[in-house]
């Protein structure tokens, strides 16, 4: 017993230990682990992980993904399924050549407003069921488990890229999807919309969330839900914007 108290004065036991194993790691295993075994990243953020390093790399690859897809959005512009003035589809075309690097400057500065307002948002409604509530931690969630919505991203510019930019006849055409708006290529509006947002990825993406959301604020995964379907329900709104967008320029 004596022995036992020495080397656990804390008197915790193996529930001690347990804890210390499951904050082994650090930053880069929390950037495999993410997809591999989340209940990891989710106990190094409790104890501390922070939100900028993993937003750094969602920086550096969305920026890369804006460069990547130039080329598919002049192509794009060139079909001008809008039946714009041939004047001015080429005014937007020199416009996009001459400004690429802006988008890959301006990418990393739109995903940073996007996690704040997630953060502040999910942060609201954690504080109303948990004395827990924490803002870093739950951007550091936001950050840590976006990085399975960018896998979808990639994924999807391979595929684009690899199918022949040049083979793309419309703008549906350039859409990738992961999941069940592949089987319904005529969609849109809300319905194509609600479908992206069912993707594989992005289902995913939010049970990962939810569970982050409970084990991190010590919550029943019924509460941490109300957040996740919160965000689910903007996604699909955001899609929506995206599309009507598109639709216009």
């Amino acid at each position: 017993m004596e022995e036992k108290m020495e080397k656990d004065p804390a008197g915790r036991g193996e529930d001690s230990r347990e804890g210390q194993d499951q904050v082994k790691g650090g930053f880069f295993s929390s950037l495999i682990d993410i997809f591999l075994d989340p209940s990891k990243v989710f106990s190094r953020i409790d104890s501390g992980l922070k939100w900028w390093k993993a937003f750094i790399v969602l920086a550096a690859i969305n920026a890369a993904i804006a460069w990547f897809s130039l080329p598919l959005q002049i192509h794009l512009a060139r079909l001008n399924e809008n039946g714009f003035a041939e004047e001015r589809v080429q005014t937007t075309i020199d416009g996009m050549q001459r400004m690429g690097w802006t988008g890959m400057i301006i990418a990393p500065i739109g995903i940073l407003i996007v996690l704040f307002v997630i953060a502040g948002l999910v942060n609201m409604i954690v504080n109303l069921v948990s004395a827990r509530s924490d803002f870093k931690k739950i951007l550091s969630l936001v950050c840590f488990t976006g990085l399975i919505g960018t896998l979808e991203q990639i994924i999807a510019a391979i595929i684009i890229h690899a199918r022949g930019i040049e083979e793309i006849e419309s703008r549906a055409e350039s859409t990738v999807s992961i999941g069940p708006l592949a089987l319904m290529p005529e969609a849109g509006g809300f319905v194509a919309a609600l479908m992206q947002s069912l993707s594989v990825f992005q289902i995913w993406y939010y049970i990962v969330f939810t569970l982050g959301v409970a084990a991190i604020f010590r919550i029943s995964w019924k509460k941490a839900l109300v957040p996740a379907a919160t965000l689910w329900i903007l996604g699909v709104l955001a899609a929506l914007l995206t599309q009507k967008l598109s639709g216009m320029s």
